[in-house]
């Protein structure tokens, strides 16, 4: 009977449901409302918990691992983490072989079954016939690290621009192409995890690196819309981590005017809390902590007095001394 009102209605061109039935409608959408916002506030209740209270890790003994750029640096200590947290597996991706082979080793000592793979990320076509034999030597990759990053550590007008280009295609797009060799199958087993080893300077950008600054932010933008798009996806997560400068030989040669105050990060800092971090299956880290106020003033102080900010900490000038790696 109701089919057919509502067929008779829309013939004589009114198409309004009944009234009965609208009112269900937003009851219906009203009560969908009150379910998300009392979701909302679990989970801040539950973060609010988690701060106090020590939040149970997740198992890693099925896991298998690739680490990008995992020869030296953080990567190499990304390797060690996770082999002492007990991964099942570890790859290990980069461009020199020397550095893959010793890490490699010194992971197989640790207990833990390690290859390593020469690839370029900055290369789509390289990236997805390497992933295809990692598939095929190695199995399912569940935890997808991607830390591989250079820096040129110059200003616009005085970079190359086929040097501006490598930044992009490795820190950048380099993981677009890894994400979309190793995610569909996460999807299918519904486990995995991607991680990003970005930097606070995607946030906060200074002088004289500009290549890398850029390409962080777009890292971080790529990552902020995979993470959103994974609500969705049963099992499949994905952690950023912005570390302030770390002491690696990357950036040998940068300085801020009051190293005490803003030490540089050990590399074992990061590897841990960035372990710790897929752990808990967090989404945003930022090292250290006191990164969250340089956020805050960003969002509230005028153009002028962050850059008197900089000229006073040192960061306006830090990469006129610049020695690293590229």
């Amino acid at each position: 009977m109701l089919t057919r009102e509502r067929e008779g209605a829309g013939s004589s061109g009114n198409s309004q449901p009944p009234l009965e039935e609208r009112g269900r409608e937003g009851a219906g959408e009203s009560e969908r409302a009150r379910g998300r916002a009392m979701h909302m506030i679990y989970l801040v209740v539950k973060a609010a918990v988690g701060l106090v209270l020590p939040a149970k890790l997740r198992d890693l003994s099925r896991e298998n691992v690739l680490i990008t750029g995992g020869g030296r640096g953080i990567g190499r200590q990304l390797a060690r983490e996770f082999a002492e947290r007990g991964a099942r597996k570890i790859v290990l991706w980069g461009r020199t072989e020397k550095c893959l082979k010793e890490t490699t080793e010194e992971i197989r000592q640790m207990g833990t079954e390690c290859h390593y793979f020469i690839c370029d990320v900055g290369n789509r076509e390289e990236v997805y016939q390497t992933a295809k034999a990692v598939r095929e030597k190695v199995g399912d990759i569940t935890i997808l690290v991607n830390n591989a990053a250079v820096v040129h550590g110059k200003s616009l007008m005085d970079s190359d621009d086929d040097a501006l280009l490598k930044s992009q295609h490795i820190n950048t797009l380099g993981q677009f192409w890894t994400t979309k060799a190793f995610l569909p199958r996460m999807l299918e087993l519904q486990n995995g995890h991607i991680v990003c080893l970005n930097s606070v300077l995607a946030l906060s950008a200074i002088p004289g690196a500009i290549d890398y600054c850029t390409s962080k932010a777009s890292a971080f933008a790529f990552m902020e819309s995979l993470t959103l798009g994974l609500l969705d996806c049963p099992g499949v997560s994905a952690t950023t981590v912005l570390p302030f400068h770390t002491s690696t030989e990357m950036f040998q040669g940068m300085r801020v005017r009051f190293p005490n105050l803003f030490p540089p990060l050990k590399p074992e800092t990061v590897a841990r809390r960035t372990v710790e971090a897929v752990q808990l299956n967090q989404a945003l880290l930022l090292l250290p902590w006191t990164m969250h106020a340089l956020i805050i003033l960003k969002s509230i102080l005028p153009q002028a007095a962050l850059e008197e900010i900089h000229k006073f900490s040192g960061t306006y000038t830090c990469m006129n001394t610049f020695k690293g790696r590229t």
